[in-house]
């Protein structure tokens, strides 16, 4: 299963708006310091011109850290993607206190498959397809 914006063919600027649309999932952290922050994407060809297809993740009020899903363009970067079936990229972010927060997810261009979101707050276990899916439902807008 995945998750995309809609209409396929909104502009970045309005993917993007403060009051866009966007994913918010409420999570519990039981400690501070540094997460890291796995999105699993379909893999998807830069189809439309420019630096490449961008998303953004941010918890609770921080600036959101955009990242280019094609800002790798080596070889054994489309490799891995095509092999596995999925474009996993990493974000960092320093939570200041334990406890419930949001997570939010942004698709800025259009095109972009969010297939699963996974926070790390230690090192993961090595696995192929990581841990099971959440069992709590999320708000979206």
């Amino acid at each position: 299963s995945g998750v995309t914006a809609w209409p396929v063919t909104a502009g970045a600027a309005a993917l993007a708006a403060a009051d866009g649309m966007r994913l918010e999932y409420q999570v519990h952290l039981f400690s501070q310091g540094t997460v890291s922050v796995d999105v699993h994407l379909a893999p998807t060809q830069k189809f439309q011109p420019g630096a490449g297809f961008r998303y953004a993740v941010s918890f609770d009020d921080e600036a959101p850290q955009v990242v280019n899903v094609h800002a790798d363009a080596s070889l054994g970067s489309w490799e891995k993607s095509v092999a596995d079936g999925v474009t996993t990229l990493t974000t960092q972010h320093a939570i200041a206190r334990p406890g419930r927060h949001v997570l939010t997810f942004r698709s800025i261009d259009p095109g972009l498959v969010l297939q699963k979101i996974v926070v790390y707050t230690g090192r993961p276990r090595p696995s192929y397809l990581g841990p099971p899916e959440s069992a709590r439902g999320t708000t979206t807008k």
